[in-house]
């Protein structure tokens, strides 16, 4: 005669590398076991490992005696694909306010464009130095012929996927387009009302259409 009791597994967890737990299934749900023991295990390993993921510093290693100056901008400057960090270091009557990496003239390369004011004058002006050979062209750049009366927003006015730079000049808002390297001011919204400064603003799609409007 047969019995009926079927034969218990015994299964052995670790759990920290220090106690190991065991338990006594039976075949009928031993396989809903296995689940629950591979989801521990594998929240254990996580969870072990969270020294690992946290967050270290490493500007002594990347920096050594170069460990000054501000942030500004990230870019792959070089294209090596490797992220490079823009570090404003030396302040002089120039002071720069922002520095804003883009391909502004549609050639594939990253140009970098950079805010600033003359000491004493508070009139945003705006330069960009042109991409070059997986390098920047610092002997050549850009100044716009508009000056801005505050922080000019680096945006796709037109859809032409270049950037372009938007922001008030004078009482009116006023786009520029650098495409080709052909600079080109114009005035952009009919608004009756100037704007304030500091302003905020944003583009977005509000009628659905795939296309931003500010």
């Amino acid at each position: 005669m047969h019995s009926h009791c079927r034969k218990p597994y015994i299964y052995s967890v670790a759990v920290e590398r220090h106690a190991v737990f065991q338990f006594v299934m039976t075949e009928a749900n031993s396989r809903m076991f296995l689940s629950w023991a591979w989801f521990l295990t594998l929240l254990l390993s996580f969870v072990g490992q969270h020294v690992t993921f946290a967050l270290q510093d490493v500007t002594g290693d990347l920096f050594g005696s170069e460990n000054y100056g501000t942030v500004a901008a990230f870019g792959d400057f070089n294209s090596d694909k490797q992220t490079d960090i823009f570090i404003i270091r030396k302040r002089n009557d120039f002071r720069i306010t922002s520095v804003v990496p883009g391909d502004y003239d549609g050639d594939s390369q990253m140009d970098v464009l950079v805010t600033g004011y003359v000491k004493d004058i508070i009139q945003t002006r705006v330069f960009v130095f042109w991409g070059h050979n997986q390098t920047l062209d610092q002997s050549e750049k850009v100044g716009l012929n508009s000056t801005f009366s505050d922080q000019p927003l680096v945006m796709d006015f037109n859809g032409d996927m270049v950037p372009d730079i938007f922001g008030s000049v004078g009482s009116s808002p006023e786009v520029c387009y650098l495409k080709s390297r052909q600079q080109k001011c114009e005035k952009a919204l009919n608004l009756d009302v100037k704007m304030r400064a500091p302003h905020s603003n944003a583009f977005i799609d509000l009628n659905k259409d795939f296309t931003a409007g500010e």
